[in-house]
């Protein structure tokens, strides 16, 4: 076998004003066909078929930090992925096998996730070190989870293969189990053998990922291949994906709307995709904007926060000459969808060719795969403006025909994808009619396999065959709402208040970091219900300044939601705890609000040591 790896070094991109198309993308005017997924059962049968069947097409693009682009074509994956899988089975690694993987968004990821399908081995997807935790810590969750899995080994980026192997010097493996190897892509065996892959079967596990828990808890989510050809062929029919299709995306690929509904469900339809680090979108939002005019690409995923940075953070001047005009569907997923945001970024980039009818508002969960519903081009996106009261005090979506202080928009996330049950009830587990807030329930094709080893945690989620999402939400004429999680829900004076509003307005006010505001309620024992506390990050230090940035806020969020919070507590950068998905931890907010308390601008020095988390 061939000691390198295929991969089109194609120069460098700058992806900014003046960076043209891509020659690739250059698409001579001809009809597009539909696209279908491929005619297989398994991801290593797809990587065979893709090879076999379109040898010199382009499946990835990268481009990454430091401006080089990097093509790997059908053949070229199909090559370096049975290169590393020989050398994967040269270190012991079999079918059934678990392997970690940690990587940024880079070749070595996927060949190195589609060479463990080849193998038959699974492969489960970790974070990397990153500044939002200690290193101590992430190497103890590598711990835990090495040993849930009883992984044969963990592959990971050059850059932290020294974390990694000091965090396996304790390491003690179960009885009979060897303890798991640590390497880079570059460490394997390049002159392993050559092997036939294994048959491998639908029911076969496909990936493991695990959901944000705690350390001494983490839940592995199970996902077979038949699930996720199902939900990748349900995303790609509702989504009336084509031929001319291409992904841009800048998500983590350990999460499921990076891997996922980016990647994997763009692969398994013959749909190339262009990556590059979430870092890159980060550090300068507008890659993003200008990797989809470079690439003509017609789809991106993004969950609202990312939108709404666009709107903040990028200046005129770097989007000077921008075509957003391939941009045919604008998925906005993962947390709740402003009606705001969508207003604001349609406004701000529709002079650049967006069109408003680009949005494809998404509702998924990767106990689902991903993709649970969206937003079909057909009907038009919805808005609907409630009575906040009704919801807060009878659970029931009352429309009202003008804003006002009683005035919440919500936004419709679409239909349930093909396969996919769908049911919403109260506290009792009774079905609630149309146009009442309640718990949505979900089965069908998409449906997980259970946490790995954690069959409390399984159980407590799959009930008689219907995963209880915690999610809150409500359908009508057939399209569903979401308002929020049950375990967010702020409960005052009786009324449920959901924080996303409240958040949403707080944003608004100048000197506050867009997606870094937490809403939460905390006990009050003298009043007998909950405060409302806002947790926000500014980088303003002086205190005249932060006292006046706190009234805006109070006043802000009583304008947005119709509530006055308590409280507010401003807190610097870096403070708001996430998940490694981005999402904000209002739960471990919640329960240590002393601590976030006691880290105020307002009470502690600006130089000061953040909660560890």
């Amino acid at each position: 076998m061939s000691q390198q790896p295929l991969r089109r070094q194609t120069g460098s991109v700058r992806l900014g004003p003046g960076v043209g198309r891509h020659a690739s993308r250059e698409i001579p005017q001809r009809a597009p066909t539909h696209a279908t997924v491929a005619p297989v059962q398994t991801l290593s049968e797809a990587v065979v078929h893709w090879a076999r069947t379109r040898p010199s097409q382009p499946l990835f693009y990268f481009a990454d930090l430091e401006e080089k682009l990097t093509v790997l074509t059908a053949g070229d994956l199909h090559h370096n992925a049975q290169r590393l899988g020989a050398s994967l089975r040269a270190r012991g690694v079999r079918q059934g096998d678990r392997v970690v993987l940690s990587f940024d968004t880079s070749p070595e990821f996927l060949e190195s996730f589609f060479a463990c399908s080849l193998v038959g081995a699974t492969p489960c997807l970790i974070e990397l070190p990153s500044s939002k935790v200690s290193v101590q810590a992430w190497g103890e969750r590598l711990r835990v989870k090495l040993k849930l899995l009883g992984a044969r080994g963990i592959l990971i980026d050059p850059d932290f293969l020294d974390l990694a192997q000091e965090s396996l010097k304790d390491y003690q493996a179960e009885p009979g189990q060897d303890a798991p190897f640590a390497a880079t892509v570059k460490d394997l065996d390049v002159d392993a053998e050559p092997f036939e892959p294994p048959t491998c079967g639908a029911e076969d596990v496909a990936f493991i990922q695990f959901t944000s828990g705690t350390t001494d808890s983490p839940k592995g989510i199970q996902i077979s291949h038949r699930a996720l050809f199902a939900n990748c062929a349900a995303m790609g029919e509702i989504s009336h994906w084509d031929s001319d299709d291409l992904m841009v995306c800048w998500l983590p690929l350990f999460h499921d709307m990076g891997l996922v509904a980016s990647t994997l469900a763009s692969f398994v339809h013959g749909i190339p995709t262009a990556l590059m680090p979430p870092f890159g979108f980060l550090l300068k939002p507008s890659r993003w904007l200008w990797a989809i005019q470079y690439f003509r690409a017609t789809s991106s995923f993004g969950p609202n926060f990312a939108y709404q940075l666009c709107v903040k953070r990028i200046k005129d001047a770097e989007v000077e000459g921008l075509d957003l005009s391939s941009w045919k569907r604008a998925y906005n997923a993962a947390e709740f969808i402003h009606a705001d945001t969508v207003r604001h970024f349609t406004e701000r980039f529709q002079p650049y060719g967006f069109e408003p009818n680009a949005w494809r508002p998404s509702y998924g969960m990767a106990e689902m795969v991903v993709g649970v519903s969206i937003r079909d081009r057909s009907e038009p996106v919805r808005f609907e403006t409630l009575s906040r009261s009704a919801l807060a005090t009878k659970r029931q979506a009352v429309s009202l025909n003008e804003n006002g202080p009683d005035a919440l928009t919500v936004l419709s996330v679409g239909r349930v994808l093909r396969g996919i049950d769908i049911r919403i009830v109260d506290e009792e587990g009774r079905e609630v009619p149309e146009r009442h807030e309640g718990e949505i329930l979900l089965r069908g094709t998409s449906l997980f396999g259970g946490y790995y080893k954690n069959a409390e945690a399984t159980d407590s989620v799959l009930r008689d065959g219907w995963l209880h999402t915690g999610d809150l939400g409500f359908l009508a004429e057939g399209q569903l709402f979401i308002c929020g999680r049950s375990k967010d829900l702020i409960i005052k004076a009786g009324e449920n208040h959901h924080p996303y509003t409240m958040e949403n307005a707080a944003a608004q006010v100048a000197g506050v970091r867009a997606g870094c505001v937490a809403a939460v309620g905390v006990a009050n024992l003298q009043t007998g219900t909950e405060d409302i506390v806002v947790v926000c990050e500014t980088t303003e230090t002086k205190p005249d300044v932060v006292r006046q940035l706190c009234k805006h806020v109070e006043e802000m969020v009583y304008q947005g939601s119709g509530v006055r919070p308590n409280r507010v507590i401003p807190v610097g950068p870096h403070t708001v705890p996430k998940t490694t998905s981005g999402k904000i931890k209002r739960a471990y907010i919640r329960q240590n609000i002393e601590a976030f308390e006691n880290l105020s601008l307002l009470v502690a020095p600006p130089a000061r040591q953040a909660i560890v988390h």
